[in-house]
């Protein structure tokens, strides 16, 4: 009979996985341990990293040794678990030389672990991060789109699903071959750099780091649009630390505890101007996942510690060469995660007034939402659909500013004439499951013809939910 689990009875003690010196260009390979049974399924590809030749650009077909040990018992509907990054359930094996193509797709936790007890307490410093890159992402298009004659002005409440479909987005995202923060490996990776640019249609895009902070620099600009955005938003960080307890029976995750440490502040700059008024507006969804991704070994479990980060752009200028500005910092003190069905939400300051510094001058009302999601997971699976337990911050910052001239009665929702309005929304999402976003979910499901598991369920609580208007009297409540 077959060994497919390397803690079955008579399957003995085989190394798998390598130490943790060995290659982790993919992870780590999972070694023997008393507190881990597998799924029936599963199928232990020997070797780690080393068994692994190539991936394919879309992050989906492994070419591993074809010698490796379990590799001849890989067959479309079983999983392999060469890795953590290399782990999902067989579409198709193609056999070349010495080699075999294998094309996976996304599987949840419990899909691999029958049983297992998974803690972990890991630093995470960034400073010792580098940029580098992941498998391109299916179903990308690069498409900006018309928020419509009369916008409303946006609403920042609705942005808190930005996993989603947030502030009634169509079926679009703005994307990019997805930034990584890796540990450094030389010569390939450079670890003093502190940033990367990337290009993604008309924004230019940066992401940055060091010891103290994570976040991203936006700019949108295009001679036809003359919409003007620039943006930045990041996380203050200090001593950045995750730790959980995951324990799975049976199949089942009853009571998972996951938590982030280190998390102090938020702060947003924003600035952006139409030169045309109502035909530059834009609703764009911009999907640039950046990653701390961070392989570490529970016991002989392989798992991936990773962070990513999305965000989207929403304005409604109504009169041509209208702007606003504005640049606010939140303090966040305390730990985010989840306690079985308790969400852990940190105490909530303000540390810089974005309303002191709200600005702009415009004939019309003018107001702009960003938002943002800075996730971490404990994660295990393909890069671009990792599974298991992960808890993000959801920002969604909303800004109006009303005319300067005076005027009332223009065809928009929301605060109008001489007002000044921001709304912020900070919501903790946690929970278990597949990490994809719906679109990517629906193209990967095209490509591979097979169902892909949804993404659970996630549980959430507002840090704040809170609205400024000023002047507060009745006509600036719209």
């Amino acid at each position: 009979m077959t060994c497919l689990v390397v803690l079955s009875t008579g399957c003995g003690a085989i190394d798998l996985g390598g130490s943790a010196a060995d290659d982790d260009r993919y992870g780590f390979g999972p070694r023997p341990d008393d507190s881990v049974v597998y799924q029936p399924d599963v199928v232990l590809v020997d070797g780690g990293s080393r068994a692994i030749r190539s991936v394919s650009a879309d992050g989906f077909t492994y070419v591993v040794d074809g010698d490796a040990r379990g590799v001849d018992d890989l067959r479309p509907g079983r999983i392999m678990f060469a890795t953590s990054e290399a782990v999902g359930r067989v579409v198709r094996v193609d056999r070349s030389g010495g080699d075999a193509a294998i094309t996976l797709a996304p599987v949840r936790l419990t899909d691999v672990v029958r049983d297992g007890h998974f803690a972990v307490d890991q630093a995470l410093d960034l400073e010792s991060q580098a940029f580098g890159a992941l498998p391109s992402l299916l179903g990308e298009t690069v498409e900006e789109t018309p928020a419509g004659a009369t916008p409303a002005v946006p609403d920042a409440g609705q942005a808190t699903g930005i996993g989603t479909n947030a502030i009634g987005l169509p079926d679009l995202r703005l994307a990019a071959p997805p930034i990584v923060l890796a540990p450094a490996r030389a010569p390939a990776a450079d670890p003093a750099a502190r940033s990367i640019d990337r290009k993604i249609g008309a924004w230019a895009v940066t992401a940055y780091k060091d010891s103290g902070k994570l976040g991203l620099t936006a700019q949108h600009g295009t001679a036809v649009s003359r919409l003007k955005v620039d943006f930045d938003i990041r996380l203050l960080v200090r001593d950045l630390r995750v730790s959980g307890d995951i324990r799975v029976t049976d199949g089942v995750i009853p009571h998972p505890r996951f938590r982030v440490d280190g998390i102090e502040a938020l702060a947003v700059t924003i600035a952006a101007g139409a030169e045309g008024g109502l035909s530059d507006n834009k609703k764009a969804k911009i999907e640039l996942p950046i990653e701390v991704k961070q392989p570490i070994v529970i016991g002989g479990f392989p798992a991936t510690l990773k962070q990513t980060f999305t965000f989207l752009v929403q304005t409604a200028f109504t009169a041509k060469n209208g702007n606003i500005s504005a640049t606010g910092r939140w303090g966040l003190d305390g730990p985010i995660g989840y306690d079985g069905s308790a969400v852990l939400t940190p105490a909530f300051s303000v540390q810089e007034s974005i309303m002191q510094s709200l600005r702009g001058v415009s004939i019309g009302v003018e107001g702009i939402v960003v938002a943002a999601e800075f996730r971490f997971g404990l994660l295990l699976g393909l890069p671009v659909a990792g599974a298991g337990p992960f808890v993000g911050v959801v920002a969604s910052l909303g800004l109006t500013n009303g005319s300067a001239a005076g005027r009332v009665g223009l065809p928009l929702a929301g605060p109008a004439a001489k007002c000044r309005g921001s709304t912020l929304v900070l919501t903790v999402r946690a929970g278990e499951g597949i990490s994809l976003s719906r679109t990517l979910s629906e193209a990967i499901e095209e490509v591979l013809k097979v169902s892909i598991p949804a993404e659970a369920a996630s549980l959430s609580k507002d840090i704040v939910n809170r609205s400024v208007v000023e002047p507060d009297v009745p006509l600036c409540q719209g």
